[in-house]
């Protein structure tokens, strides 16, 4: 969009450890866009123009029609990566070859720089539709799957980034960095998907919708998974509906009665119910057995440690 804040963008990406890049800046502002040097640091750089403003989705998709490496990653002007950021993820895409799309986490910062916290987490499939578990700066992602269709999607005004990652793992798994590779400024930007002054619930709403819509078929199936259902669970213990929460944990242990995630969850229903004893019992059954749910470890390893005291 042509802002100040591009250059710091750009100098990010001249600092990266990695020594095989291309830069490509997509005019999304228009006709009247600044020119541009061929080289960013050790990189060569390409402004690929445009004629007219263009909308997030549109300008995403100049820049993956333009760029020519086997590996992709997109980058707003107004964020920035960290100097080992390409260079740790095309280690973890390496190590890890059946996954065609790594991400990691982000310093999340005030617009002064200041920083807030870090975001990000690791991918559950069956949350993809209502959780954004990394910024989209964070990825980096194959153009083999380009090639097999993902597309941005031009109906989304905000959020087309969150509609191509889940375009994305229909077609692969993605692999997880927990490590700090890029910074995003939280209240930067007018996408009013960020915090404080870019934060628009209207909009965020509206596009939402449009997703809900749009893979209105995959949330049913995903809805269905004991995944999801195991932290619906989760949910309704913690809103005191227990009655509903014990409906969908006999449900989950009739389909496997050795679900560690469905018997920790009994456990914890026992607890809310006030059956110190009955729980007590039931976790020395249970034994060292570890629920595949991060949510539910948390909880479970809490109470193990609360009643042990």
């Amino acid at each position: 969009m042509d802002r100040p804040s591009l250059q710091r963008a750009l100098d990010s990406v001249a600092a990266q450890t990695y020594p095989n890049i291309e830069i490509v800046v997509v005019a999304a502002s228009g006709a009247g866009h600044c020119e541009l040097p061929d080289r960013c640091g050790a990189f060569a750089l390409r402004l690929v123009r445009s004629q007219r403003p263009l909308a997030r989705a549109d300008a995403a998709n100049a820049a993956l029609d333009a760029a020519r490496g086997d590996w992709l990653n997109i980058l707003d002007d107004d964020d920035e990566l960290l100097p080992a950021h390409v260079a740790t993820l095309r280690a973890a895409l390496d190590e890890q070859p059946h996954a065609r799309l790594a991400h990691s986490l982000s310093e999340d910062c005030r617009a002064d720089g200041g920083f807030l916290r870090y975001h990000g987490g690791r991918f559950k499939p069956w949350r993809q539709l209502d959780t954004g578990f990394f910024h989209p700066h964070c990825a980096m992602f194959a153009r083999s799957l380009v090639a097999g269709g993902a597309r941005f999607d031009s109906r989304f005004d905000i959020l087309e980034d969150m509609d191509f990652f889940i375009q994305c793992a229909q077609r692969t798994p993605f692999a997880f960095v927990k490590t700090p590779t890029t910074r995003y400024y939280v209240d930067a930007g007018d996408s009013g998907a960020g915090a404080g002054s870019n934060r628009d619930p209207a909009r965020l709403r509206k596009a939402i919708d449009t997703l809900r819509s749009k893979w209105a078929a995959l949330e049913a199936e995903l809805r269905t998974t004991p995944e999801f259902r195991g932290e619906q669970a989760l949910w309704l213990i913690d809103q005191g509906m227990l009655d509903a929460a014990s409906s969908v944990i006999a449900a989950l242990r009739e389909e496997r009665s050795d679900s560690v995630d469905a018997q920790a969850l009994a456990i914890l229903l026992q607890v809310a119910r006030g059956s110190i004893v009955d729980a007590r019992a039931a976790l020395a059954r249970l034994g060292s057995g570890e629920p595949t749910l991060d949510a539910i470890v948390v909880r479970l390893d809490a109470l193990r440690a609360s009643l042990a005291g």
